[in-house]
């Protein structure tokens, strides 16, 4: 089957061919999918980032204390270190959009990593086994060959020897017979040999290129297990955008002048007296002391990884503590915020005239400093659970308090 090879050799580069282009393919889809993976979380951390000492932040980018770090880099490897990771995001609960899709980047890099195992290194494995084992058999296929050419040209050169001797009318000598016969018998086993492993060559060959859908069947199941699982796994977890949606809408409820589509267009064309009138800063809306600089323009890029961002330093080098202040000259203090999972953070109210009504939740182990300083009656009804034993309350002004903070049930 020596002819046969030779066509079986072109038939093969071009099935390695489609075989390199699978795994470039892969490899690319793999490296897309982390580099998408990359910009979605950076984007959770530029909402955390300048949601961070606002009203926005327990919805936008508020990050629990038991959610997994922001790094990918672990201490662990292989399945402990998926199994670590698992359990953490198994008792990670998001509720803000940052941490949901703090949730969402760990758990799919866990599949992205499996990708790389069963799919990206198998089809690599695929092509170096049949690439390196056809490439070898065939040196030793033309090696054989070549001994085969020896022998057979050695042959035929003494057979010519032999009959110019015989034609002379003369006996070829006995040792010129013998040697004949030996490298007959050579030329004989050496054709034999090279049939029969041309043969077996090309029988190989046929099999991973005629029947190749059979390695291709392992990797097309991981595939699809992996599309199935991954997508299901993402619905899941931005089903909890649904509840971070409400939230945003309801803030439009509670505060002046927040609406769906925004007010860039008052921004741009309104005097500077009307915007901040129109924020309603006047009638007592919730106010942020905020630490920027406050000065110069706009950078054209930013590095996500020198972004300064809130949450606890999960997502960058910045701390939770804010101080949040309400300042109203007639009306009453209703805030209804929850603040969830807030460490050693500080809530300041003051008021000069009117009653604090407000029922803010302190849920998830806080540590906080609540300071309520007024002149009007006090009639908090916030809460903390059972074991948060980190926070306290501090009240100082000429009213009274009329309730004290009650302890939520530990349910």
């Amino acid at each position: 089957r020596s002819g046969d090879l030779a066509e079986l050799q072109q038939r093969f580069q071009q099935f390695a061919k489609k075989l390199k282009f699978l795994i470039l393919a892969v490899q690319a889809n793999h490296n897309a999918m982390l580099a998408y993976g990359k910009s979605r979380l950076d984007v959770a951390k530029a909402i955390n980032s300048l949601s961070a000492d606002t009203p926005l932040f327990p919805c936008a980018g508020d990050i629990g204390p038991l959610a997994p770090p922001a790094d990918s880099s672990g201490n662990g490897s292989g399945d402990a270190a998926s199994a670590s990771t698992s359990t953490a995001l198994a008792n990670f609960h998001p509720t803000s959009y940052a941490a949901i899709h703090l949730q969402l980047h760990k758990k799919t890099k866990i599949y992205h990593d499996k990708y790389m195992e069963h799919v990206v290194n198998y089809a690599v494995e695929w092509e170096r086994v049949l690439t390196n084992r056809i490439s070898l058999h065939i040196k030793q296929a033309n090696k054989l060959r070549v001994d085969l050419d020896h022998y057979n040209s050695k042959v035929e050169s003494l057979r010519q020897d032999a009959n110019k001797t015989m034609s002379k009318g003369k006996n070829v000598p006995e040792k010129d017979v013998d040697k004949l016969r030996r490298n007959e018998q050579k030329l004989l086993t050496s054709r034999q040999d090279y049939d029969k492993f041309v043969s077996d060559l090309c029988g190989y060959m046929e099999e991973v290129m005629d029947r190749g859908w059979k390695d291709l069947h392992p990797m097309l199941v991981k595939l699809s297990q992996f599309d199935a699982t991954l997508s299901t796994e993402e619905a899941n977890c931005c089903k909890a955008m649904y509840g971070v949606t409400e939230k945003l809408k309801e803030m439009s409820t509670r505060h002046v002048n927040v609406k769906a589509g925004g007010r860039l267009k008052e921004l741009e064309t309104w005097s500077l007296t009307s915007v901040v009138q129109a924020s309603g800063e006047a009638a007592g809306s919730l106010t942020i002391e905020g630490s920027g600089s406050g000065d110069g323009d706009l950078p054209q890029s930013v590095n996500p990884e020198t972004l300064q961002v809130g949450g606890g330093g999960l997502f960058g080098n910045l701390g939770s503590s804010r101080s949040i202040q309400d300042y109203s000259s007639t009306g009453n203090f209703d805030d209804s915020s929850s603040y969830d999972n807030v460490r050693n953070s500080s809530l300041t109210i003051t008021t000069t005239s009117g009653a604090d009504n407000s029922t803010n939740n302190y849920y998830g182990g806080s540590q906080m400093s609540i300071n309520r300083t007024e002149s009007g009656v006090l009639s908090n009804r916030s809460r903390t659970n059972t074991g948060d034993s980190g926070t306290s309350f501090h009240w100082s002004g000429s009213g009274t308090p009329a309730l004290a903070p009650a302890a939520a049930p530990s349910s």
